[in-house]
């Protein structure tokens, strides 16, 4: 009997340019393709607006498909009021009455096996899913969210501005710590995200990881070897807090001792301080039509994340396409690519600098590394076997 579920999406997890829009689309693919009901309840944010005209064809396959129109747009006077308040203000943004008509509306309309909550952004209609429907509610867990703000708190010099952080990130962790004990099943992306579940004395967890389809791991084709490029999106604080990081600290001296090399950086709403980079060595693309294409149009993929949590997306993707990455130990968290064999790890702009370099030198060894990161992917992250095996144990909750 195939299983009837129902995703509740913070935004429309389409075109797919960012990790969550690319993980939230492979739940949705991937249970068609395990042949369950599949329904969407999703917001059209106003910071992710797009023309449902544009989605692609397989959404006709939907049970149900319905949207809402939100506004998350940060608006001063709320973050203002809110410090009044001891709401998470990063949450609140997320609720809205006309979801929660919706939502009813369906819960009163069709019966669901599952409903999956894409992210803590969406928990706060747990309460009324759980009065209308007799589903099961589980929640995909991206992120642990107050993670990513109190890393960024951790790297703000100004007094206020990390005052204001650290607000943020208690309010949302003493949120994240209550709603998420109340799932029956939570569905972490990473090991690092079990960890703090079981920290947290939460034991209802299901490793999801990021998965794969087989069809996507290409052959190496020739790249541009003077070449290394930043692919993500730019809207994310802490990719801008990366790059500014590693063009102030990092590529200027790679540039003095390699001038032939060129630094590429894609990704949507790059911000007027990266375009205004009048760097030598830089060529800032902004968007990409086809991110796939240009990963291998390039040679070495730089992750230079100092805060952020979860797993990157963008990293397993290109290990898959057999890129040599450089990433912090806070970009490759989750993955469990080991150093110099499958990944390249460095965290000071001393060792990043020496270690991008030192691939730029030598070819043949760096890219032995991308062959081993393929290989990897290839055993650890198959989409058909991850779902197939979710599938199976969410029949056996039910």
């Amino acid at each position: 009997m195939a299983l009837k579920i129902l995703l509740l999406t913070p935004r429309i997890p389409y075109p797919l340019r960012d990790g969550g829009s690319i993980a939230m689309n492979q739940s949705l693919q991937a249970y068609l393709e395990q042949d369950c009901e599949v329904s969407l309840l999703s917001m059209n944010t106003s910071r992710h607006w797009i023309d449902e005209s544009t989605l692609p064809n397989w959404y006709q396959r939907l049970v149900h498909f319905r949207t809402v129109y939100v506004r998350t747009d940060v608006n001063p006077l709320s973050a203002f009021i809110n410090l009044f308040t001891d709401k998470s203000y990063n949450v609140s943004r997320f609720m809205n009455k006309d979801f929660e008509k919706e939502l009813v509306k369906l819960l009163q309309q069709e019966s669901f096996d599952i409903i999956q909550f894409e992210s803590i952004y969406t928990s706060p209609y747990l309460k009324l899913a759980q009065k209308y429907s007799d589903a099961k509610c589980i929640c995909r867990v991206h992120n642990i969210e107050h993670l990513i703000w109190q890393r960024l708190s951790e790297h703000e010099s100004n007094f206020l501005k990390r005052k204001y952080l650290e607000l943020l990130t208690n309010r949302l962790k003493n949120f994240e710590l209550d709603v998420l004990q109340k799932f029956d099943l939570l569905l972490p992306i990473s090991p690092q995200e079990e960890m703090v579940l079981t920290s947290w004395k939460i034991n209802t967890c299901y490793f999801l990881p990021f998965g794969v389809d087989h069809k996507s791991i290409l052959p190496a084709i020739d790249c541009d070897l003077n070449s290394c490029f930043h692919i993500g999106s730019m809207d994310w604080a802490p990719n801008v807090e990366g790059v500014h990081w590693f063009l102030n600290e990092v590529w200027k001296q790679v540039h003095q001792t390699m001038p032939n090399i060129t630094l590429y950086l894609a990704g949507k709403n790059m911000p007027a301080s990266i375009h205004s980079n009048k760097n030598e060595g830089i060529e800032v693309i902004g968007e990409v039509d086809d991110v796939t294409t240009f990963s291998l149009s390039k040679n070495i993929m730089l992750v230079p994340l100092l805060s952020g949590a979860g797993i990157r997306i963008k990293i397993i993707e290109a290990m898959a396409l057999g890129k040599t990455i450089i990433a912090t130990t806070i970009a490759a968290e989750g993955i469990g690519a080991q150093h110099q064999q499958h990944i390249v790890i460095a965290d000071t702009a001393e060792d990043f600098s020496f270690q991008l370099q030192s691939c730029l030198n030598n070819p043949v060894e760096s890219n032995k590394i991308g062959q081993r990161a393929r290989e990897f992917v290839e055993l650890h992250f198959q989409k058909d076997v991850i779902y197939h095996d979710l599938v199976n144990h969410l029949k056996s909750i039910m």
